[in-house]
Parts: C-alpha cells; sequence; structure tokens
C-alpha cells in the first residue's frame, strides 16, 4: 500500500510538471480513458477532451507554477481516493503572483497500465487573476 501511495503521489507531481510545461498530452494520458476533469468553469471527459480543453484555455504565457501539497491518500485494492491543497504561481511584471489556491478532490483507478486518475476536481478557495483562456 505504501508503494501505491508513493506512486499516486507522484503521478500527482506529474501532472503539475506537464501542466506547467505546456504538455496537454501527457497530462491528458494520466487519466483514465473515462476520466474526469473537472474545475468550476468546465468538465472535460476523456484524455482527448481533456488534452483539447487544456490546449485551448491555458496559454504558453505567461509561465505559471503549480504546487501540489499536504496530500491524504486512502487506497483501496484498485481504487484511491486523494485530498491535496493546491497553489497557483502565475509570472507577473515584478515577479512571481499567486493565481489561485484550493483543494484537489481525486479519485484514482488502477490500470494494468498503471494508476490513474479516474476524477480530478479542483475546489478553488481563493482565487486571484488565473490569466486562463475562458469562454
Amino acid at each position: 500500500m505504501s508503494e501505491d501511495k508513493d506512486t499516486i503521489r507522484e503521478l500527482m507531481h506529474q501532472y503539475c510538471f506537464c501542466m506547467d510545461e505546456g504538455r496537454f498530452a501527457e497530462l491528458a494520458a494520466l487519466f483514465a480513458l473515462d476520466g474526469v476533469w473537472r474545475a468550476p468553469y468546465r468538465t472535460a471527459t476523456g484524455p482527448a477532451e481533456i488534452e483539447a480543453w487544456l490546449t485551448q484555455s491555458v496559454p504558453a504565457t505567461p509561465k505559471r507554477m503549480h504546487y501540489v501539497m499536504n496530500s491524504i491518500i486512502a487506497v483501496d485494492g484498485p481504487q484511491a481516493t486523494a485530498r491535496s491543497n493546491y497553489l497557483v504561481m502565475v509570472e507577473g511584471p515584478d515577479g512571481p503572483v499567486p493565481s489561485v489556491c484550493g483543494t484537489y478532490a481525486d479519485v484514482f483507478t488502477k490500470t494494468p497500465q498503471a494508476w490513474r486518475f479516474q476524477r480530478r476536481e479542483l475546489i478553488h478557495a481563493f482565487k486571484g487573476e488565473m490569466r486562463l483562456q475562458l469562454p
């Protein structure tokens, strides 16, 4: 179980690096085929839709960095849940600026290949200028 938690924690961190580096196809591949990415402003289902939405809404500039911390992970066989805090910093004219923070409410599934996100829900606690391209 400890090994599963370590693998899940690394999956959550991989998500952050992919998001920050604009590698949306790789990020979307971290989701199960019917996986759901949900935010207050949009829900996308399946890797193709998740990749398309992030490509459309997250511009290459300004640069941003996602941080995930305080993760509590519970594994139950081939399923797991996690609750984590997140903080997103965005490049501003005078340095980094806090953009949004809140909680990730995650559900994971263990596929034959690896652990994948079944659902990632972003629950905003505080938000400033996120600098996204939202409809």
